[in-house]
């Protein structure tokens, strides 16, 4: 049975974090037209969109139901979303300002602490296999975004997040209210149990840790990093909303 850094865990990290480094790299050197970049974000949402339908239809066969088979969970509905906003929307769009960012802190904490890994006997269980790569796909679109500019944050965006939470958990009352999931967006239970880490403490947080983002963004002390030094510097700092 896998493990949380097991070596199955582990092998896999650094096996998709190497190919996130070399290729948002390649990207970096050798994409020069937004027509270009626009084509690789639209083949990595549907490659996110193929991931996520796979798990879902993965849990609903293996667990819940396909009465449950819509994503209850703040990563599920993000890499949905975004899959298809990548596919659909054009660059920095409005929608984008929410789903990066929820899709990038739910998906590093679920890439690290994969507390679902054991729930098969080997990695490559179904549930198991396709979250992992929803979540990577998902991390990997929005750095990918940030990265080369295809989303700009800035500072004076800010009221766009709370705005596009509020819209998940609609979309949370929704499937409890309406298609009778026991939960959703952890409105009824937190995400630890035992602790306060219900929806209202996780978005105040949330909200918290994002602010401070766009101001060391807006700030430009991301510089040190290579892939962003050339983006930031190219954009200013400047952003327009679509």
């Amino acid at each position: 049975m896998p493990t949380i850094y097991g070596v199955e865990h582990v092998t896999y990290l650094i096996i998709v974090i190497s190919l996130m480094i070399l290729t948002t790299w390649f990207i970096k050197r050798h994409i020069k037209t937004e027509k270009q970049l626009r084509l690789i974000i639209r083949v990595i949402g549907i490659l996110l969109l193929i991931a996520i339908t796979w798990n879902r239809i993965s849990v609903s066969m293996l667990r819940s139901g396909f009465d449950e088979i819509l994503p209850g969970t703040f990563c599920g509905t993000s890499s949905l979303f975004l899959a298809i906003s990548a596919i659909t929307l054009k660059k920095n769009h409005v929608v984008f300002h929410t789903l990066i960012y929820v899709g990038l802190l739910g998906g590093l904490l679920t890439l690290f602490y994969p507390e679902f890994i054991g729930q098969g006997a080997t990695f490559f269980y179904p549930m198991t296999i396709s979250a992992m790569i929803h979540h990577t796909l998902m991390v990997y679109l929005a750095l990918l975004m940030l990265f080369t500019g295809y989303v700009k944050p800035a500072l004076k965006h800010w009221i766009i997040l709370p705005i596009g939470l509020s819209f998940y958990m609609i979309y949370g009352l929704f499937l409890i209210t309406e298609l009778n999931y026991n939960d959703a967006m952890y409105i009824y239970h937190p995400i630890l149990e035992g602790t306060p880490l219900n929806w209202f403490v996780l978005g105040m947080l949330f909200l918290i840790v994002h602010v401070i983002f766009l101001w060391v963004w807006d700030k430009k002390l991301f510089n040190w990093i290579p892939f962003l030094e050339n983006n930031i510097n190219n954009n200013g700092g400047q952003s327009h909303v679509s």
